[in-house]
């Protein structure tokens, strides 16, 4: 599949994608507060508002530098658990496409890969344990498999985003075995998993920023709409 998108695109993206998630804020602090330790909000706050001024002052045509740069700057305003998992994801995900210029569906598939082994391995954790994986790990799943029914990108984002929704809406289910929420494991059971609905959103607001077919091929305009 040849699709693709510059870095140029992929910066102005991120930078709106990240506007998108400070406004979470309060929804994922409160969500996070029946469960949690209540900072998730806070959290991804920081830790996107961080990102997006990395990006806005990024310079060059690696796209894999800005996403490490991007997990370094996660990283050091958002010092949790949740930012640290975040900032590997980028971290592992710049490393996946060091010095590419232009990013298709085949390079957003091993950003997937990379950032969910990234997140098992700092983590210490796999899906079912109820954490941000559980929304994640089937988000990789249906994005590759619309890719692999011959999808454009901007329709295996929105693959990716229903299976990242339905994986957040199941960990309701499920007893926690990491952080606070883990040590009353029967206080959460109703009420989803706040990392992987704050994953979810993520990709809710990328299937709307994301680029449709022929979009894309404007070039380094930076227009993803």
């Amino acid at each position: 599949m040849s699709e693709s998108i510059s870095t140029a695109q992929l910066k102005a993206l991120l930078e709106r994608l990240c506007e998108e998630m400070e406004k979470c804020q309060s929804s994922l602090q409160a969500l996070d507060a029946q469960a949690g330790d209540g900072d998730l909000g806070v959290t991804v706050q920081l830790g996107f508002q961080a990102v997006r001024k990395s990006v806005s002052q990024f310079e060059g045509e690696d796209a894999g530098a800005m996403l490490s740069s991007s997990g370094m700057a996660f990283n050091t305003a958002a010092a949790s658990t949740f930012g640290t998992l975040m900032a590997t994801a980028f971290l592992r995900a710049g490393k996946a496409v060091k010095g590419k210029s232009s990013l298709n569906s085949a390079d957003f598939s091993a950003i997937l890969t990379a950032a969910i082994e990234g997140i098992m391995q700092r983590g210490n954790a796999k899906p079912g344990d109820r954490t941000m994986l559980d929304a994640l790990v089937p988000a990789e799943t249906a994005f590759k498999l619309a890719v692999g029914n011959g999808g454009t990108l901007h329709a295996a984002f929105a693959a990716a985003c229903a299976a990242a929704e339905a994986g957040a809406k199941e960990t309701s289910g499920m007893a926690p075995k990491h952080g606070r929420a883990g040590w009353v494991a029967r206080k959460p059971l109703g009420i989803p998993d706040a990392g992987a609905v704050a994953v979810s959103k993520l990709f809710a607001i990328a299937s709307e920023l994301f680029p449709s077919e022929g979009a894309a091929a404007q070039g380094a305009s930076g227009d993803v709409r």
